[in-house]
């Protein structure tokens, strides 16, 4: 046995297992999806992760000499960010369930000599850490996917200090009770959300917040404060802003998808349907190129922060 098998056997797999919050095949996806994207994820040239991730620090209050867990850090925007705030006097504890997107994440940290982070890999259902370890915990565009109720949310509060920061973001779904998904351009959305929701019902995660849209506690900014609340967090705060992603060409728009969790989603269309629709969704994205050549896409995505009491 090879010591990267062996390593999968011993590690990955338990990982996959020990969930308790979503099953073992959603578990199971979300490691192979995330496995075979972190290569290109957010290496696309199209500015999304990474603003995303620099404003949710900003929005955390992160200070220098910090404790922070980054639950889900993918290729690093948010732990980048979060390393800088909190200094080499701060550490930051990055945590991602895909051991491909924890070695790309560890060889960037290396190359930007940010000795202050630590990267392991873990299940950001169920982080096996100790209990009041942290000063913050965030999670940039990695909570939402599984998140679904104040039981899911509760373990992140166990994690932090007294008065510590719980922050996130997602792309927003207040719009979705309308059918309308956040990274979906209006040119696009009501071509490509049927293929959405059957990549969902494929994968075994038809009862997610897509599909589901009017239970879902992302659904409003109330309902979004009685989640946290009912988790045990105190002074809520939820802000919805508006991303502009730039692209030049519809096909570089659905090459930048490609590289995020929506590759579950294009990879489950059979390849001449799949040639069909890119192909018509380039055409309507490439009709909305600017005088410079330029198409705007805004996505709006939501932030939300909330504090662990201080007694």
């Amino acid at each position: 046995m090879t010591r990267q098998i062996r390593w999968a056997a011993e590690v990955v797999t338990p990982l996959i297992r020990e969930t308790c919050m979503a099953t073992v095949e959603n578990t199971e996806e979300m490691y192979n999806l995330f496995n075979k994207a972190a290569k290109a994820y957010d290496q696309s040239g199209v500015e999304f992760f990474r603003p995303i991730g620099r404003r949710l620090v900003e929005f955390s209050g992160i200070t220098a000499g910090a404790s922070v867990l980054d639950i889900g850090s993918g290729r690093g925007a948010a732990l980048f960010p979060a390393a800088v705030a909190v200094g080499e006097q701060g550490e930051v504890v990055g945590v991602d369930i895909s051991e491909e997107m924890v070695k790309y994440a560890r060889e960037d940290a290396d190359e930007l000599g940010l000795k202050q982070i630590e990267l392991r890999v873990m299940n950001g259902q169920k982080p096996e850490l100790e209990p009041g370890r942290f000063d913050a915990v965030i999670g940039s565009c990695s909570l939402f996917i599984w998140v679904k109720s104040a039981d899911d949310v509760r373990p992140y509060l166990e994690l932090l200090r007294a008065g510590g920061r719980f922050a996130t973001a997602a792309p927003s779904f207040f719009s979705t009770v309308r059918g309308k998904w956040a990274l979906f351009p209006d040119a696009v959305n009501e071509l490509l959300m049927p293929y959405m929701l059957q990549s969902l019902k494929q994968s075994g995660a038809y009862d997610s917040q897509f599909a589901n849209a009017g239970a879902n506690w992302l659904v409003s900014a109330e309902s979004i404060e009685k989640t946290l609340l009912e988790a045990g967090f105190v002074d809520v705060e939820v802000v919805e802003e508006e991303l502009p992603v730039t692209v030049t060409s519809g096909e570089q728009w659905v090459e930048f998808t490609y590289t995020t969790g929506m590759r579950g989603m294009w990879e489950r269309i059979e390849e001449s349907e799949r040639r069909e629709v890119v192909a018509e969704v380039s055409r309507r994205l490439d009709a909305l190129r600017d005088e410079n050549g330029i198409i705007t896409v805004p996505v709006p995505i939501v932030y939300m922060r909330a504090d662990a009491p201080k007694a």
